[in-house]
């Protein structure tokens, strides 16, 4: 009997100790989903204002306008709709869906001032390096080949390549070769602003009348090295206008090609 008796106090015991920390969990819950509606609701935390800096080309008040949808959210409870609309939180994970909406934006660096309650948009836009043309389409493209927004042949910029079939190779590797080209002609003198990217060649157009034919799929360097040779000659240099084209892509050899 005495045993029986332990046994029953033990279980009791269990049972009272198992309802105060049922008891101690739900006060603890609660007091946590109070201090998260005071996280997320408060008006004191609200975001009262936005400020951007660094844009050059998009619109000061598009950005805002587009950055205050993404970074107040709503879901409805009970029929009801809840907005959040808090400067505590995390705003860094918008950052990648306002550079979708603008595509001329690179980055954007978030920085907020939780006495004011307002957020600091720092925008760095994309510095155009060239107009890339396909099937009669132009964009304006930065160094790495990425979409800045819809062009014509006709803006200024003096950097044009027309991709003829699908050229295969990518444009960052095209743009940064036609760059490079641009500044060693730049040594010279002469102007490189046309060029045609085929299959299997790279053309730069139209340098006083001659065309330069490269290979950006072989040595490269050596196919540069071979068009300085042939360039630093007056009876060259001087005289393009009487040649059609000067071949680079072959060999040891610098195939120049006259006019008839």
């Amino acid at each position: 009997m005495k045993r029986r008796r332990r046994i029953k106090k033990r279980k009791a015991k269990k049972s009272f100790l198992k309802k105060l920390f049922f008891g101690l969990g739900l006060i603890v819950f609660s007091f946590a989903l109070s201090a998260s509606a005071l996280y997320y609701f408060s008006p004191d935390m609200r975001i009262k204002g936005l400020e951007v800096a660094g844009n050059k080309t998009v619109s000061q008040e598009d950005i805002k306008k587009v950055a205050q949808e993404l970074f107040v959210s709503s879901f409805e409870f009970f029929g009801r709709e809840i907005v959040i609309n808090n400067i505590l939180v995390s705003l860094e994970s918008k950052s990648s869906e306002l550079m979708e909406r603008f595509p001329e934006i690179e980055s954007v660096a978030i920085k907020k001032d939780y006495v004011k309650g307002l957020v600091y948009l720092e925008i760095l836009e994309k510095e155009p390096a060239a107009i890339w043309c396909d099937d009669n389409n132009c964009s304006l493209v930065d160094r790495r080949g990425s979409f800045i927004g819809p062009c014509s042949r006709q803006e200024n910029n003096s950097l044009i390549l027309l991709d003829e079939k699908g050229g295969g190779l990518n444009k960052e590797k095209a743009i940064s070769s036609a760059l490079f080209l641009k500044e060693k002609m730049k040594g010279y003198g002469l102007e490189a602003n046309f060029f045609s990217l085929f299959l299997d060649k790279f053309i730069l157009e139209d340098v006083r009348g001659c065309d330069f034919i490269f290979n950006l799929s072989d040595d490269f360097d050596w196919q540069i090295e071979k068009m300085e040779i042939v360039l630093k000659q007056d009876k060259y240099l001087n005289n393009l206008n009487i040649f059609q084209y000067i071949e680079l892509r072959w060999g040891n050899q610098a195939v120049v090609k006259k006019r008839e």
